[in-house]
């Protein structure tokens, strides 16, 4: 409950850094199943109640196709015999939901009233027909609840109600109204939702990965007077590399850089320990941001690198549960 509790605290300050920097560094973290007690390879996936979006065949395909670190995650089995987990559950909403509107538009081919001229024979519209186009507002929703339980005791391991919407709005310019809606309109889209439950689900009960938009320190501060014009250009140097994911090449810049430094900068460090981060090496990562930690008080950059220590420290346990559920 303490690690749930402090990474929602990390999505929160993960938010609110986010917002203050225009330069980030996508990172992927591996957290484990919320099944922590067992260790699940072979599942069956049972009948489905009330079933008309194809959810149990979606979560099927979602499973058989789950790998992480080039290894699949699961076994798919038609009976309970050496069974690890049941899955079975209930579609309890599959609905559309719509609004009717009228949009209004000029005909410019047809028109109202016209004026005539006697003098040349013509005539000049006046005003011209004005068209009203029905339109919607729909909204799809598909409700699932599932459980998975444990075949030989009936234990229920894990329990979770899910519920996805989908928004679109059509107009009706050139077609009949109000015969265009069909039930397949809903099939089709409220089946895609539940396709995207399944993926949720097998996100829940199995390892997987978490990705994180991590804040860059863009520059060296010229107030310091540890640093030179090169130093600022050669790390400027490093950013750009980091932006554009040339982790090696970045690492490069900056390795040379705090030799240089004698490891005395915060700047550096940080963005060094943000590659080792990235290559899932969080260990060195957490050991660095500490580092640059001791050697700065600015209160913003400060925020970073606290958020860094405590993403890092909650992801390296996180981690070490999610390889100790893979097989």
């Amino acid at each position: 409950m303490k690690i749930l509790f402090n990474i929602f605290i990390l999505i929160l300050v993960s938010l609110f850094i986010n917002a203050c920097s225009a330069k980030r560094l996508t990172i992927k973290s591996l957290h484990p199943s919320k099944i922590e007690k067992e260790k699940i390879y072979t599942i069956k996936v049972d009948r489905f109640f009330h079933d008309d979006v194809n959810q149990a065949i979606s979560l099927e395909s979602r499973i058989e196709d789950k790998i992480v670190d080039s290894k699949r995650v699961f076994k798919l089995k038609n009976d309970d015999f050496g069974t690890d987990a049941v899955i079975t559950g209930d579609v309890l909403n599959s609905s559309l939901r719509y609004e009717t509107y009228y949009k209004t538009e000029i005909d410019y081919s047809r028109c109202r009233y016209y004026r005539y001229d006697e003098r040349n024979k013509s005539r000049q519209c006046i005003e011209h027909v004005i068209r009203y186009i029905p339109c919607e507002n729909r909204e799809y929703n598909v409700t699932t609840n599932i459980r998975v339980i444990k075949p030989i005791t009936n234990d229920l391991l894990f329990s979770k109600t899910y519920d996805k919407s989908s928004h679109e709005n059509v107009c009706f310019d050139y077609r009949p109204y109000p015969f265009y809606r069909t039930s397949g309109d809903k099939y089709s889209i409220n089946s895609k939702i539940a396709d995207q439950i399944a993926q949720d689900i097998v996100d829940d009960i199995s390892p997987h990965y978490v990705y994180y938009n991590i804040n860059i320190i863009e520059e060296l501060d010229d107030k310091n007077p540890l640093y030179n014009k090169s130093h600022e250009k050669r790390f400027e140097k490093s950013v750009d590399l980091l932006v554009s994911k040339n982790l090696d090449l970045a690492f490069g810049e900056l390795n040379a850089l705090d030799k240089e430094l004698n490891s005395q900068s915060f700047e550096v460090l940080y963005n060094m320990a943000l590659i080792h981060e990235a290559n899932n090496k969080l260990e060195i990562a957490n050991k660095l941001y500490i580092q640059a930690r001791t050697l700065t008080l600015d209160a913003k950059y400060l925020d970073f690198i606290n958020y860094a220590i405590e993403r890092t420290s909650i992801n390296l346990e996180e981690k070490i549960k999610a390889k100790s559920q893979l097989p």
